[in-house]
C-alpha cells in the first residue's frame, strides 16, 4: 500500500485543513547539535518546509561522506492527525569530517514527479586531544567502527590503513616531520583522517596509532587508547516507499547489503534500538526472538513470544501441508530462526532502566499485505495512525 492509498485511509471520516502556502524562509538543512563534535549523536533537521512532513515515511541513505534524505508531504493540506510534523532524522555518531546533503521532499500526490531539492553540507568536528579514538566512542557487537587520527603533525591521509591481531587494531600512517598543524598545509595533507574496519566481538580492545616520516623506514607508536565492545548491538530499521513496508535486522551482514543498495529501495529510517547477539551476552531474562517471511506478502514478523513462535511455526506445517497437497507454491510465514535476544516486557511493563519498543501492526492481513513496525520513539509511535497499536514488544536499555 502506498504512502498516498495510506493516507487517504487515514483521512477517511476526518476533516482536513486546507491551509494557504505560507510564506517561509529558504529550506534549510540544520544540523543537531549545532555544530557537531565527535561523540555526538548527530540528527539533521530540514527546517522551513512549506508543509509538515509525513513522519512515517521519512528515510535516508548515506555512501561515505554523502547524505540523502527522502521526505514526504502533502501538498494540497494535512489531517489533524500526529503523523504529520517535524522531527531531526537521526544519522547516529559520525566520524570526523566534511559532509554533503540532499533532502529529497516527495508531494505524496504526484509520487513520480521531480521531488523538491534542498541541499546543505556541514561538518563534524574531530577531537579537541591529539590521539586516536574509536566512531562510536562505545562500538557495539559485530559492528564496524572507524577508528579516528588526530595528530600534531600534518599526515597524508592515502596511507592510512588499518590491521586487527587478536585484540590490537593496529594503525598506520605516513606523516609530514617538517608539517606541524598551524603552519603550511603539504598537498593533500590533513591533521585527521578515519579508517573503517570489520565487527567485532564483545570484550576489550586496544588501538594503536603507528606512524612513520615520510622517506623513512621505521614507524614509531605515538597513541595509544583502551576501547570495550559491548555485548548489546544495535537493531537497525529500514523503510522501502515502494512497498510501505518496515523491515528490522541485527545482523552484519543484512546491514552492509541493505546500506550497500544491493537491496534496492530500502533506507534506514533512523529508527532501531538494542538487543543481543547470543543468550550468553545478553541479561537475564532475555528471550529468543523469532523472525518469520512471508513470500507472499513480502514481509517479516518478528516475536519474542515463545507462544506466537510456536503457533506460527505449526501454521507453517499445516499451510505447507496443505499447499503440496493442492499443488501450489507456499506463501504463508517461514521460519526464519532465531536472529537475535531481547528483553520483553512482564505483564506489559519493561523493567527499571530499559524502555519499551512498542509494535504496530498495519492490518492489512486481509489485503495480503501484512506488516508491522517496532518504535521507542513516542512521537512516531503516535504518527502510526491508522495501525493497529499492539503494545510493548520488547524492552531496550535506556
Amino acid at each position: 500500500m502506498s504512502s498516498l492509498a495510506r493516507l487517504r485511509r487515514l483521512l477517511a471520516g476526518t476533516a482536513a485543513l486546507l491551509l494557504p502556502a505560507a510564506v517561509l524562509a529558504q529550506p534549510q538543512i540544520v544540523p543537531q547539535p549545532f555544530p557537531p563534535g565527535y561523540g555526538d549523536v548527530v540528527k539533521l533537521d530540514v527546517a522551513n518546509t512549506d508543509w509538515p512532513l509525513y513522519l512515517p515515511a521519512t528515510r535516508f541513505s548515506r555512501s561515505g561522506n554523502s547524505i540523502v534524505i527522502e521526505m514526504e508531504y502533502l501538498r494540497d493540506g494535512f489531517t489533524v492527525s500526529p503523523a504529520f510534523g517535524h522531527q531531526p532524522v537521526t544519522l547516529g555518531e559520525l566520524p570526523p569530517g566534511n559532509y554533503t546533503v540532499q533532502a529529497r521532499l516527495i508531494d505524496i500526490n504526484q509520487p513520480h514527479a521531480a521531488p523538491q531539492v534542498v541541499d546543505g553540507a556541514f561538518g563534524v568536528a574531530p577531537p579537541d586531544a591529539w590521539g586516536i579514538y574509536s566512531v562510536p566512542v562505545q562500538p557495539q557487537a559485530g559492528r564496524p567502527l572507524d577508528v579516528v587520527l588526530r595528530s600534531a603533525v600534518y599526515f597524508d591521509p592515502s596511507t592510512v590503513r588499518a590491521s586487527v591481531s587478536g585484540n590490537v587494531i593496529h594503525v598506520d600512517f605516513d606523516y609530514y616531520a617538517d608539517a606541524p598543524v598551524g603552519g603550511n598545509t603539504p598537498p593533500g595533507a590533513t591533521s585527521f583522517a578515519s579508517v573503517r574496519v570489520g565487527g567485532f566481538a564483545p570484550g576489550a580492545y586496544h588501538l594503536e596509532g603507528w606512524g612513520r616520516a615520510k622517506g623513512a623506514t621505521e614507524s614509531k607508536r605515538y597513541f595509544t587508547r583502551d576501547v570495550s565492545v559491548s555485548s548489546g548491538m544495535s537493531v537497525v530499521e529500514y523503510y522501502s516507499g515502494a512497498l510501505d513496508h518496515y523491515f528490522l535486522t541485527g545482523a552484519a551482514d543484512e546491514i552492509a547489503q541493505l546500506d550497500s543498495g544491493a537491496q534496492a529501495g530500502w533506507k534506514r529510517t533512523g529508527q532501531g534500538f538494542t538487543a543481543w547477539t547470543s543468550p550468553a551476552d545478553a541479561p537475564p531474562g532475555a528471550q529468543p526472538v523469532c523472525r518469520f517471511y512471508s513470500a507472499g506478502a513480502n514481509s517479516h514478523f518478528y516475536s519474542g513470544d515463545a507462544s506466537e513462535c510456536g503457533f506460527l511455526r505449526s501454521l507453517e506445517q499445516q499451510q505447507r501441508a496443505d499447499a503440496k497437497a493442492a499443488g501450489r507454491p507456499f506463501g504463508g510465514w517461514q521460519y526464519e530462526g532465531i536472529v537475535f535476544y531481547a528483553l520483553v516486557p512482564q505483564a506489559g511493563q519493561c523493567p527499571g532502566g530499559t524502555m519499551p519498543v512498542y509494535r504496530a501492526y498495519n492490518n492489512r492481513a486481509p489485503e495480503g499485505d501484512p506488516n508491522h513496525r517496532f518504535t521507542t520513539d513516542s512521537l512516531m509511535r503516535a504518527a502510526m495512525a491508522g495501525w493497529v497499536d499492539e503494545g510493548v514488544a520488547f524492552c531496550s536499555p535506556s
